[in-house]
């Protein structure tokens, strides 16, 4: 009887024992026509293992290539030999830990002190219904499929569902998981088919397990989706999805990161009836993925996320001030984390001077705001730093210049973290590239002008390093003024008027007739399939937002002046086609508003055509930070349980990332 057999009669009648049981009964007789060789077959070891071409008596292990012999005698090969080999080697394998040399240095719970009575029976619903949760558990957790058969949570399913049998490890994998992911497939293709514009945006991303030789290359969709609101209106949400996961070499190329990718993409377009066409694919800025994508014909754009990263890191490594300060409070946070007998003393120091009690912020060189956050925290437990430095050995000392010092270096990064903040949050969109940068500027002009920072020359420094990189690094956002960043700027009733204050009359112009043609374009379009309609709006009011609604600070004090400076100058010239009714409309809204669901939802009936061009461009967010943080938490970047193999990996976290969205 193997492991399928047994679930059938777990999730069934326990009147179908007896019926089962006869029925394996012959089976294992064995019928005249059946070889051993095919009967061998069946043991689910095989699943690990191919029988070498040159010798029938070896086999071929397919996680590792190590060969392992099965017997001399062709008449009796066992595989004993591979059940030790899976044991010893890979005993993170799924049914492994039910193998008999297991088993036998693993007690088995408990059995009912007597057979559960008819009416004790589960039906098979709620057998269902807890298996497919158990099947849940492992995907969201990304836990081993030979969790299921560890003796605590046995115990644990005997006490709180003592009538029901937990199915093997490789009933989950087999079947449960992947009945899962099927199910979550079908939910996000279901929001494909009624995606808004017809077009995906991508966002891709490889990471690697240190001491491992295998990466993972992720690569996410994001899209609108049309749906009705309360009142019979049609509305627009995001949405995002996990499209795919491939498991690469450690030593790829940009050649195979591209085949990979276009083979996710390929896949998913085949699944949907109409075929969608690619937007833009949004990566990192790593040296393999812009090569990559420099031969893949698709739209680029760079992670902003990751530019700011690399704009502030190279400031302070070129900056020895900032860096000697950034060194010292981070030999005193190590020096405090390594030490029970310090942190206790930091607590009994922020009781006593009725601080908070939080432990010191540790930074993580692949992000550089954590760098921001150690200091900003160092700067609250200063008292408590100071009491505790007689009586503790800190690693360090800090005197009052460097306090300021310190103090001074939080001021002039804050803005960049305000900045990341705001281009990483879900709704954000590449619009908001242009008038991040115009507001990362004029905050750093406005921090020039500060005595605070200009008083210390390590810190004007630091200012100076920061315009320097800044330009250097988003010198291609401004280069032309027909690109997709200005498009997407226009197009945000938000900063729709910024690219009239960065551009020339004559580049203005020709942004607004390079968008004109893609309305164009669609409203023939839109001509043909709305003949006779009539092109009423939509009923569904805009309501206007304060523009003031976010936080008072140096950056978004910047973000707001620019759109009421550049608001001022707004040309009220009428055409057409929609586009100058739209930049001509006086509706200010809420710096965190989405622009679609906010304002193109309610103008989609009135300007079909602009609307979906609208939607095309704002639909793109503008980092990969949605493929980074599969496989990553807010403070270090964590593989997940070590036990998985790799080749489970993939459809776990796809089900895992899709499943809260999709459900």
């Amino acid at each position: 009887m193997d492991a399928r057999d047994i679930v059938k009669i777990e999730d069934c009648d326990y009147a179908a024992i007896a019926v089962a049981a006869a029925r394996n009964q012959q089976e294992e007789m064995g019928d005249t026509s059946t070889t051993k060789q095919q009967r061998r077959k069946k043991s689910a070891i095989w699943k690990y293992f191919t029988i070498c071409d040159d010798d029938v008596t070896k086999v071929a292990c397919n996680i590792c290539k190590n060969v392992v012999g099965r017997g001399k005698n062709l008449g009796h090969l066992t595989t004993s030999n591979m059940h030790n080999h899976m044991y010893y080697k890979h005993r993170n394998v799924v049914g492994i830990r039910g193998s008999q040399s297991s088993r036998r240095s693993q007690p088995s719970p408990a059995a009912p002190a007597h057979a559960p009575e008819a009416h004790d029976r589960p039906s098979c619903a709620i057998t269902q219904a807890i298996t497919d949760g158990v099947g849940e558990m492992i995907s969201m957790d990304l836990l081993p499929y030979s969790f299921v058969e560890n003796y605590g949570f046995r115990k644990l399913m005997k006490l709180v569902a003592p009538h029901y049998s937990l199915p093997a490890g490789i009933h989950f994998s087999n079947k449960v998981v992947p009945q899962l992911h099927q199910r979550v497939k079908s939910k996000v293709s279901e929001s494909l088919v009624n995606m808004e514009g017809n077009v995906v945006h991508f966002t891709a991303d490889i990471w690697t397990r240190k001491f491992s030789t295998s990466a993972y290359l992720s690569l996410t969709g994001h899209w609108f989706v049309q749906h009705m609101s309360g009142g019979g209106a049609v509305m627009h949400k995001r949405a995002s999805a996990l499209l795919g996961m491939k498991v690469i070499d450690t030593e790829y190329t940009p050649a195979e990161i591209l085949q990979h990718l276009l083979g996710l993409v390929e896949e998913w377009q085949a699944v949907v009836p109409h075929r969608f066409a690619v937007g833009f694919l949004v990566t990192n800025n790593a040296s393999n993925m812009v090569k990559a994508m420099s031969s893949s014909g698709f739209q680029h754009i760079r992670c902003m996320a990751h530019s700011i990263h690399l704009i502030v890191t190279g400031a302070i490594e070129e900056c020895h001030g900032v860096f000697t300060v950034i060194n010292t409070a981070r030999r005193i946070t190590n020096a405090i984390h390594m030490s029970n007998k310090a942190v206790a003393k930091l607590h009994e120091v922020q009781e006593r001077l009725g601080l908070a009690e939080t432990a010191l912020t540790h930074d993580v060189p692949t992000r550089w705001n954590t760098v921001l956050f150690m200091l900003q925290r160092l700067l609250e437990q200063k008292k408590a730093l100071i009491d505790m430095s007689a009586e503790v050995d800190l690693g360090g000392s800090v005197a009052e210049p460097q306090w300021t010092l310190m103090k001074a270096i939080v001021k002039v990064l804050e803005p960049f973290e305000e900045a990341t903040r705001t281009v990483c949050q879900d709704d954000a969109s590449i619009s908001s590239v242009i008038p991040c940068i115009q507001a990362l500027r004029a905050a750093l002009k406005e921090l020039i002008t500060n005595k605070d920072v200009s008083d210390l020359l390590v810190t004007r420094k630091l200012v100076e390093l920061l315009q320097s990189h800044l330009e250097e690094h988003f010198q291609h956002v401004f280069e032309m003024p027909t690109n997709t960043y200005f498009k997407a700027t226009l197009l945000d009733p938000r900063f729709k008027i910024m690219p009239m204050a960065l551009l020339s009359q004559l580049d203005f112009e020709r942004l607004k007739a390079a968008v004109t043609v893609e309305v164009e374009e669609l409203l023939e379009q839109d001509r043909m399939l709305s003949a006779g309609e009539a092109g009423s709006s939509s009923g569904v009011a805009s309501e206007s937002e304060d523009t003031s609604s976010k936080p008072t600070s140096l950056f978004w004090g910047a973000m707001q002046s620019l759109v009421a400076n550049n608001a001022a100058s707004l040309s009220k010239t009428v055409t057409s086609l929609g586009l100058e009714t739209y930049l001509a409309e006086s509706n200010p809204q809420s710096l965190a508003s989405d622009p679609v669901s906010s304002y193109w939802s309610a103008k989609m009936a009135q300007h079909p055509a602009l609307g979906r061009v609208a939607v095309k461009y704002l639909a793109c967010p503008p980092t990969s930070v949605s493929s980074e943080r599969l496989l990553s938490t807010g403070e270090d970047i964590v593989a997940p349980d070590y036990r998985l193999l790799p080749v489970d990996v993939p459809q776990l976290v796809f089900t895992k990332y899709n499943l809260g969205k999709f459900h």
